[in-house]
C-alpha cells in the first residue's frame, strides 16, 4: 500500500474522536527514515496487550482513570525503544497506540449504548453529511513552560506536594495518577538512555538521564524533553498539535549554552534542525505547529535569535512540517516580517499568520486575561488557544452550513429524507428564503451542539488524561483532570465549513427566482433534487452570471455577513460540557470533501456529491477578481468573533511573488489584510502553468508543495481530484 493511502485509511478508522485523531498514523508506524527500533528492549505487542488486558479486569471496578494510569505506566516500563545513531534525539517506541485504540473501543461501545448517544463520534454520513459531533481529543497544547520548567520528577512531585492539601478522595485518585506516570516517564528516560548509548549516542544518553532527575538546563535537554512528553501524550491518545512559542520556550536555553561554551549557533541550529527533522519523520499528515513571534508581556514584538534561526531552517530545509505560526501586528517592523515572507517568495509556504490585534480582541471578548493572551498559539491549523491554559478542542463538532439549503426546498427534510430541521413551507422569495435557511441552520446546530454537549459530559468516564493533565499547572492547582473542567479556560469549537457555497446559493436564489424570474422557487428545488438535469444552461447561468462570494460584491458578501453573524451569536453563547462554551469557527480544512459528498445540488450551481467551498474562500474557480477581492469579502466580517478560528487562503502567482512583490511586497500584501481586521492567513505561491507541467510530469517536481488547508504537502501526494480543484482556484485567481 502506498505511503499516502495508508495515512489517508489510518486518518478514517481514528475519526472517532476526532477528525486529525493520533493514533492512525505516526505512532502505530515506523517514522521516516526508520526506526532503529530495539527489539530486545522490550516486550512484544501480544505480551503488551494481555498485561493491559490483566490491568482492565484488575480496575474495572474502579474510575477509568486507574486503568489508563496503569495502561500508561506499564507501557512506558515495557515497550520497546528506538534510537539511530545518526539523530540528535530519540522520539518513538513501538505499539504507542496501544492505550489509545483501547480509549477509542470505550468511546465506540458508549455510542452504541443508548439511542440519544447514537450520533456520539458517527462520521458524516450518519447525518447524510449535516455535521458530526464527539470528543475532540486531537487538538491540545501542553504546557509546555511547566514541562520545561519542572521536567517529569518534577511534574511528579508538583502533584506530590499538591496531594497534601487536597480535600476529597477524588482529588487524591486523580494526583496519584499524575504522580504514577510521570514517574514512570522518568524510568522510560532512563531506559530509553541505555538504548541511546548502545547505539553510540552518548551525547543523546547523557541529556535522556539529566531530565529523569531534574529540569533541562541545555537546549540539547529541553528540545529531548520536549520530544519525550510529545510522544507520552500522543501514546495516552491525546494528540499534540501545537509545540509551543518555540522563540520564547528555548531562547534562555541558547543563550545560557552559549555564555557556557562550548555551543555555537551553528551547533545550536544543528540540533534546532534535528529536531524538527524528527517532527517530519513522524510522518503526521496534519503537520505539527510551532509559533513564533508575537508581544511579550510589554506589548513588545518578540523577535530573538530562535525566531531568526527558525525561520532560516523552515527555508533551507524546504518540507511540509513543522509548520510554523507567525504572530505579528501594527508594531512589528518591517524588517522582521520580511524575514519570514522571504520564505513565501522561495516557495516554502508552510507558515500561517496570525493578527496580534485582532486576536487579542477576540480573546478578551471570551474572558481572558492579558497576561493570558500574550502566550496565545495556534493549535492544529488555525485555532487560537492560551499556551498551556486550555485543551482546545477546536473539533467537538463540525458543521455543513450548505446542508440546511436542501431542507428549505424539502419541508425539513434533506432531499434523502434525513431530517435536518423544522417542517417548513416553501418560501416565495430570496429573503424568505434566507429567513428559513437560518432557522434550519439554527436547529442543525441545535443538533450538533448538543451530541457535542452528550460526549463532553461524560468525558472523564471515557477519555481521562492524567498524562496530559498533570502538565497544565491549573489542573494540579484545581486537583481535577482536564475533562473535568480543570483547565482555566475550558472551551471547546464547532467548526462551521462552506460559507462560499451558502453566499453564492442565496445569491443565486435572490438572481435566478426573484431578479431575472427564469424560474420559480418550487422549480429551482425540482431542479436541484434532480441533480440539474436537462438544464445545463441555468446551472451555467447559475455558476457564470449570479454573484460569488470571495470578489468583494455585497450580493454575495452581505448574505455571508448575515450567515455569519447569526451563527458566531449562536454559538459562542452556547454552553459545552466540561465548564465552559463552544466557540464558532469558520473553516473545513478538508471536510469540503467528504461534506460536498452528501450534499445535494445547490443553487449557486453545484452538483451533487461535489465539494462544497473549502474554509473562507472562494468557490473553485470563481474567484475571478483575485487575492485582494477575496480579502475584501473575508474583511467584511467581524473577524473577533471567530473564537474558533478563521483562515483566508490566497494564491499569489509565483512570478508576481518572486518579482514584483517579493518578501517586501508579500509582507505588505499581508499588513493590509491585517488592519482591514483579518484575522489568520496563509498563502500559496505557484502558477497555473507550473501546476499543469506537475500533473503532466511529476517527476520534475518532487519537491513542489502546495498549502492544502491547514498544511502542506507535495503536490505529488495529492489525488488528480485535489490537484484539478488547486488547478481551477489558481487559474481563476491569475485571470485578474
Amino acid at each position: 500500500m502506498k505511503r499516502r493511502e495508508f495515512l489517508k485509511a489510518a486518518a478514517f478508522a481514528a475519526m472517532w474522536t476526532a477528525g486529525q485523531r493520533c493514533f492512525g498514523w505516526s505512532l502505530t508506524t515506523e517514522p521516516l527514515g526508520g526506526a532503529g527500533l530495539d527489539e530486545g528492549s522490550g516486550l512484544a505487542r501480544a505480551e503488551l496487550e494481555k498485561m493491559f488486558d490483566a490491568i482492565a479486569a484488575a480496575h474495572a471496578k474502579e474510575p477509568f482513570i486507574v486503568t489508563r494510569t496503569r495502561w500508561l505506566a506499564a507501557l512506558f516500563d515495557h515497550v520497546r525503544l528506538a534510537a539511530n545513531a545518526d539523530d540528535a534525539f530519540v522520539h518513538w517506541f513501538a505499539d504507542c497506540d496501544l492505550p489509545g485504540r483501547r480509549c477509542w473501543l470505550r468511546l465506540k461501545a458508549f455510542s452504541e449504548s443508548a439511542p440519544e448517544r447514537k450520533l456520539c463520534g458517527k462520521w458524516t454520513t450518519a447525518t447524510n453529511g449535516a455535521c458530526r459531533a464527539r470528543l475532540d481529543t486531537s487538538h491540545t497544547c501542553p504546557d509546555w513552560e511547566s514541562i520545561l520548567a519542572l521536567g517529569p520528577k518534577g511534574l511528579a512531585d508538583r502533584a506530590r506536594k499538591r496531594r497534601e492539601t487536597a480535600k476529597t478522595d477524588d482529588e487524591r485518585l486523580f494526583l496519584d495518577c499524575v504522580t504514577e506516570v510521570y514517574d514512570a516517564l522518568s524510568r522510560l528516560c532512563v531506559r530509553w538512555a541505555a538504548v541511546a548509548e548502545k547505539r553510540g549516542m552518548p551525547a543523546c544518553a547523557e541529556s535522556l538521564r539529566a531530565i529523569a532527575e531534574r529540569p533541562p538546563r541545555t537546549l540539547r535537554e529541553a528540545l529531548q524533553l520536549s520530544l519525550v512528553y510529545d510522544r507520552g501524550q500522543e501514546a495516552e491518545g491525546e494528540c499534540v498539535r501545537s509545540q509551543g512559542l518555540f522563540d520564547r520556550l528555548y531562547v534562555t536555553f541558547y543563550r545560557n549554552d552559549l555564555a557556557a561554551g562550548p555551543e555555537t549557533r551553528a551547533s545550536a541550529k544543528a540540533l534546532i534542525a534535528d529536531y524538527f527533522t524528527r517532527l517530519y519523520a513522524q510522518g503526521h499528515p496534519n503537520g505539527k505547529n510551532i509559533g513564533f513571534g508575537g508581544y511579550d508581556a510589554e506589548g513588545v514584538p518578540v523577535w530573538n535569535e530562535i525566531t531568526e534561526i527558525g525561520f532560516e531552517l523552515h527555508d533551507e530545509l524546504n518540507r511540509p512540517n513543522p509548520k510554523l505560526t507567525y504572530r505579528f501586528g501594527k508594531k512589528t517592523p518591517r524588517e522582521q516580517l520580511e524575514k519570514v515572507t522571504r520564505c513565501l517568495a522561495n516557495g516554502r509556504t508552510s507558515i500561517v499568520f496570525a493578527n496580534e490585534e485582532v486576536l487579542g480582541e477576540m480573546f478578551r471578548r471570551r474572558g481572558k486575561s492579558a497576561e493570558d493572551i500574550v502566550q496565545y498559539v495556534l493549535v492544529g491549523c488555525y485555532e487560537p488557544g492560551i499556551q498551556g491554559r486550555e485543551i482546545v478542542a477546536s473539533m467537538a463538532a463540525e458543521v455543513n452550513l450548505a446542508k440546511p439549503l436542501e431542507a428549505v426546498f424539502n419541508s425539513g427534510k434533506d432531499f434523502a429524507g434525513f431530517p435536518v430541521g423544522p417542517a417548513c413551507a416553501l418560501p416565495e422569495n430570496a429573503e424568505a428564503f434566507e429567513r428559513e435557511y437560518l432557522r434550519q441552520l439554527d436547529a442543525m446546530i441545535s443538533s450538533a451542539v448538543e451530541t457535542a454537549r452528550l460526549c463532553e459530559r461524560s468525558w472523564y468516564d471515557l477519555n481521562p488524561a492524567p498524562f496530559m493533565s498533570g502538565g497544565y499547572r491549573d489542573c494540579i492547582a484545581k486537583a481535577k483532570d482536564s475533562s473535568q473542567g480543570g483547565c482555566k479556560y475550558n472551551q471547546s469549537g464547532i467548526m462551521c465549513g462552506g460559507i462560499g457555497t451558502v453566499a453564492d446559493s442565496l445569491a443565486a436564489v435572490r438572481a435566478l427566482v426573484d431578479e431575472k424570474k427564469l424560474v420559480t422557487m418550487a422549480e429551482l428545488g425540482e431542479i436541484l433534487r434532480a441533480d440539474w438535469k436537462d438544464r445545463e444552461e441555468l446551472r451555467l447561468r447559475a455558476v457564470r452570471a449570479a454573484p460569488k462570494w470571495g470578489n468583494n460584491d455585497d450580493r454575495a458578501d452581505l448574505p455571508a455577513k448575515r450567515v455569519y453573524d447569526a451563527v458566531a451569536a449562536r454559538i459562542n453563547a452556547e454552553p459545552n460540557g466540561h465548564g465552559g462554551t463552544f466557540q464558532a469557527g469558520f473553516w473545513s480544512i478538508d471536510l469540503d470533501k467528504p461534506f460536498g459528498d452528501c450534499t445535494a445540488a445547490t443553487p449557486d450551481g453545484r452538483k451533487a456529491k461535489t465539494p462544497i467551498s473549502r474554509n473562507n474562500i472562494a468557490t473553485a474557480g470563481c474567484g475571478k477578481e483575485g487575492p485582494t477581492a477575496l480579502l475584501l469579502s473575508n474583511a467584511k466580517l467581524d473577524l473577533a468573533e471567530s473564537a474558533d478560528g478563521h483562515i483566508a487562503d490566497v494564491i499569489l502567482p509565483a512570478a508576481l511573488a518572486k518579482a514584483s512583490f517579493g518578501a517586501a511586497g508579500i509582507a505588505a500584501f499581508l499588513r493590509s489584510y491585517f488592519e482591514m481586521g483579518g484575522q489568520s492567513i496563509h498563502l500559496n505561491c505557484f502558477d497555473p502553468s507550473t501546476l499543469r507541467d506537475a500533473m503532466a510530469h511529476p517527476e520534475n517536481y518532487p519537491d513542489l508543495q502546495v498549502r492544502v488547508c491547514g498544511w502542506n504537502v507535495r503536490w505529488n501526494d495529492l489525488s488528480r481530484r485535489e490537484q484539478l480543484l488547486f488547478l481551477a482556484t489558481a487559474e481563476a485567481q491569475s485571470s485578474h
